[in-house]
């Protein structure tokens, strides 16, 4: 301010009038244009941090579609992982002020005495690392944890095939990824069974003591469902004596193979590349790329996820409201919004596949930098 006035110092009065006149106006005027020196600061985040967070949301689900679609054509595929977002926000204003000279008829009504002006500029910097090495191998090969099986199955919501889809064993009941439908019906039939006790509210998964155990409870299902109960010990080659006064049943569940000689369950679970390969089964290929796409060894009514996920194609980007589209070869492969089963089934295989990536480079979770102007 002090430069200011003695800018103004050696003036004619009436350009010292006008000029302090110029000055108090953007002084007392400057934060009512900008808001309370907040506008840029928490205004920035109000508007960044949703869309930055959508952006890199959508861009995830492309990715994962892409691996997909990539695993049905039988191509390699890279991965990225997003790092970091720093956004750099940059306000400038400006003023511009009108003088006339000479008799104010000749400009009287022209002249607009201030004005002021605000240009904004964001320019993000998004980082991305790839993602490959033994880490992560050993993260998309590597079977689901019990732990991490039991949270997923835990889901209040969670779809009857979720246990199809993850796990490839129970008790010496096999689901394999490929061969007829009769190769898995005993096991197809065990978890029609538990999901009729889960929809009762009578099977829960659930962590036990010590820390880091699991299990499965069976419990409140007389009289309605005690041969139900019965039934599934049964097929799981446990004694059915275990509901014996209709007791509540608990389940130790283990990662094991082949049947048990104690009561529990005895689980082998699939790898994140194991889903990506029965995903692909679902990828509808064009009648003119079937020479380029490996046939499925099993047949499409074989895939664990038959009537749960749908990828669909077009030869042009299609309409409607879609959940992701990745183009491929020169076609389209999507899941539309209003395909539910196959929103839910995305939606697992993506988180699967995010928390991969995690595990895969754990330094690489994103942070948004925004700094706060003053």
């Amino acid at each position: 301010m002090g430069s200011l006035i003695g800018h103004m110092r050696g003036r004619p009065p009436r350009a010292r009038t006008a000029t302090a006149a110029a000055a108090a106006l953007w002084l007392t005027g400057c934060s009512h244009f900008l808001g309370p020196k907040a506008t840029l600061g928490p205004g920035a985040i109000i508007r960044g941090r949703g869309l930055y967070n959508e952006v890199i949301s959508a861009t995830n689900n492309e990715q994962t579609l892409e691996l997909i679609v990539c695993a049905r054509y039988g191509e390699p595929f890279g991965l990225l992982s997003v790092t970091s977002v720093t956004a750099n926000l940059h306000a400038a204003a400006t003023t511009n002020a009108q003088f006339g000279v000479g008799p104010d008829a000749n400009f009287q009504g022209n002249l607009v005495p201030l004005s002021l002006g605000l240009a904004y500029e964001e320019n993000p910097t998004i980082s991305y690392t790839p993602v490959q090495g033994q880490r992560y191998a050993k993260s998309f090969l590597s079977p689901v944890g019990v732990d991490l099986l039991v949270l997923l199955l835990g889901i209040e919501r969670a779809p009857d095939q979720l246990l199809s889809i993850l796990v490839k064993q129970v008790n010496g009941l096999q689901n394999p990824m490929y061969g007829s439908p009769a190769a898995r019906a005993a096991f197809q039939d065990s978890i029609a069974l538990l999901a009729r006790l889960e929809n009762a509210g009578q099977a829960t998964w659930t962590s036990t003591a010590p820390a880091g155990s699991f299990a499965l409870a069976i419990h409140d299902y007389a009289p309605a469902n005690r041969a139900t109960v019965g039934e599934l010990l049964r097929r799981w080659g446990l004694p059915e004596n275990l509901a014996r006064g209709d007791r509540d049943i608990v389940l130790p569940v283990k990662l094991a193979w082949g049947n048990v000689t104690k009561p529990e369950l005895n689980l082998q679970t699939r790898s994140v590349y194991d889903l990506i390969e029965i995903a692909a089964t679902s990828v509808e290929v064009p009648p003119e790329h079937t020479a380029l796409a490996p046939s499925d060894p099993g047949g499409e009514a074989s895939s664990p996820l038959r009537g749960l996920l749908k990828i669909r194609n077009s030869a042009t980007r299609p309409s409607g409201d879609l959940l992701v589209a990745v183009r491929h070869r020169g076609h389209w492969f999507y899941i539309s919004e209003d395909d539910g089963p196959s929103k839910v089934a995305f939606r697992l295989l993506q988180t699967l596949v995010n928390m991969s990536l995690v595990e895969a480079a754990p330094q690489t979770i994103p942070s948004l930098t925004i700094p706060v102007a003053k």
